[in-house]
């Protein structure tokens, strides 16, 4: 299947995701990922990417589109992918749609006031990637424990160092969600339109929404008689 997670910054696209694509055995692709490792291994296309930055210029979305294009056509995605950060506009969804077919549109909500302190929380192992939360959220029906490390400051992965991004701050999350509400909240509509949506209200844990998530994904699916065969 190939699917979309869509939600605002914070709301766990790359916690989910990532975790959903273990079961259908299919890559978890970020955009973000994929610019840095274009940036890092000097391709043409980081080559491209690099001077759009330098000059303090947006990446523009032929390049994005192309760089994406490139990477679902491995051979690992043949069974399928899942899109963590594109598309953010309905121009990079209707470019999207030209290259390929979407099964699956996951939209993640969760408050401003929790995204805040969730992101705030947030900390990075700077080696793998995998992230970890220094709080507990208790408010109403929204239950989420903290995902601390077993060791202080340390990845149990990798054993990488944790650090904090320099945009994880009250500050830079709002206006990171004020951006999301005006250009990519849109996206919303466009793909409900579509059949294609289902929303998730982020509650709980990641085990636990995992599971709700798999479960949305599979009454969609059988509605539109798509393939939900996944690894357990």
């Amino acid at each position: 299947m190939k699917k979309i997670f869509l939600g605002p910054p914070g709301s766990g696209k790359g916690t989910y995701s990532s975790r959903i694509s273990s079961f259908w055995k299919i890559p978890h692709i970020s955009t973000g990922d994929l610019f840095r490792a274009h940036l890092k291994n000097q391709t043409e296309i980081g080559k491209q990417i690099k001077e759009f930055m330098n000059s303090g210029n947006l990446v523009p979305d032929t390049i994005t589109i192309e760089m994406l294009k490139n990477r679902i056509s491995q051979n690992d995605c043949k069974k399928g992918f899942i899109l963590d950060g594109f598309p953010r506009t309905i121009p990079q969804a209707e470019e999207l749609a030209k290259i390929t077919d979407i099964d699956v549109v996951i939209n993640l909500n969760l408050s401003n006031e929790i995204l805040i302190k969730k992101a705030c929380a947030r900390r990075v192992c700077q080696d793998c990637g995998d992230i970890y939360s220094t709080i507990e959220i208790n408010q109403g029906e929204i239950k989420m424990p903290g995902m601390f490390p077993k060791e202080e400051g340390k990845c149990d992965k990798c054993h990488g160092e944790l650090m904090q991004r320099k945009d994880d701050n009250e500050a830079t999350v709002k206006e990171r969600l004020e951006t999301f509400k005006n250009q990519t909240a849109p996206l919303i509509d466009f793909y409900k339109n579509n059949g294609l949506l289902k929303d998730i209200q982020v509650k709980y844990n990641p085990t636990k929404m995992v599971s709700e998530i798999l479960q949305a994904i599979k009454s969609l699916a059988e509605k539109y008689e798509l393939s939900i065969d996944y690894e357990k």
